[in-house]
């Protein structure tokens, strides 16, 4: 396993652990990560404030 492997395995489960980030977020980052669509901060976090602003809208709901 590669360094960046490594460093995305780690930031995965912080993710997963954390209770204020939704399921469907890091769901969401993964299966980007293993598309290869991942390439930057940029991207994630373009998918995190996606992900809470409909999460936001579906508490509201």
């Amino acid at each position: 396993m590669g360094i960046q492997e490594e460093i995305f395995e780690v930031f995965f489960k912080k993710l997963e652990d954390d209770e204020n980030i939704p399921v469907s977020i890091v769901e969401e980052l993964k299966k980007l990560w293993e598309s290869g669509e991942i390439t930057s901060q940029e991207k994630i976090l373009e998918v995190v404030k996606g992900g809470s602003e409909n999460g936001s809208k579906n508490q509201n709901d």
